[in-house]
């Protein structure tokens, strides 16, 4: 039984996550000359990075990323940390401009450098499959990324941190680490912390079995949307049931 559960629920994750996702979407209607002025007069960089929203998803204005991209530039030149990455982001795929991956990961390590740990996270993905220009992976500056990411709090880039100690990228793997990093990820709130911690703990090798505790992790996963959480918990009790 836990040999099959384990299956199930590695099967399930995904050890590298890009964590930079759309803008969501704000206020309707046209920006007024006040707010307009208040970006590009007055250079408020919050101003511009909301604007810039409004274009990219149309919000009460006809949808133009090329405009949205310019306002999230502006953002990013006023150090607006989320203009740079939302900002990389459509660099990177192509929208409002041509194409350019290695531009696209500049304005992300921008962002990472303002203090923006998605940014960080999501650098330390393209360093480890080779997405930023470069000509070959480096797992050292992986890690380097994901450690910022994690010292800013970012849920996601503790995870992969984790994941670096776990299986030993680039590095000899030390699975207290793992399990310490794990950790801080479930204490984010990230629901695949969660799910490795749960795991870890039913199969009781990087740290003590301890069934309870990867029962509540797994429900934990689950309240926080995962479906392997919610799948496995069950299996979890009734196994904890019938040893």
């Amino acid at each position: 039984m836990r040999s099959i559960l384990v299956v199930m629920l590695r099967s399930a994750l995904v050890c590298l996550v890009v964590a930079f996702v759309a803008p969501g979407v704000v206020h309707a209607g046209e920006p007024t000359r006040s707010e307009l002025a208040s970006c590009h007069k007055k250079k408020q960089g919050k101003v511009c990075l909301e604007l810039g929203k409004r274009y990219v998803n149309g919000t009460g204005v006809s949808a133009d990323p090329i405009k949205g991209l310019e306002l999230y530039r502006k953002a990013c030149d006023l150090k607006v940390a989320l203009g740079c990455g939302y900002a990389g982001t459509m660099v990177i795929n192509g929208e409002g401009t041509d194409k350019d991956e290695p531009a696209g990961y500049a304005l992300r390590e921008k962002a990472c450098k303002l203090g923006e740990g998605m940014s960080c996270n999501d650098l330390g993905v393209a360093w480890s499959e080779n997405k930023n220009g470069a000509t070959d992976v480096d797992h050292v500056k992986a890690k380097k990324f994901y450690e910022q990411a994690c010292k800013l709090e970012d849920g996601l880039g503790c995870f992969n941190l984790g994941n670096v100690y776990r299986t030993g990228e680039g590095m000899p793997a030390d699975p207290k680490q793992a399990v310490a990093f794990f950790q801080k990820s479930c204490d984010a709130a990230t629901a695949k912390g969660c799910t490795e911690l749960g795991i870890i703990y039913y199969e009781g090798k990087a740290a003590p079995r301890d069934v309870p505790k990867a029962i509540a992790l797994l429900e934990r996963s689950c309240k926080l949307g995962s479906e392997v959480g919610c799948k496995n918990v069950a299996i979890l009790k009734k196994d904890a049931a019938n040893p």
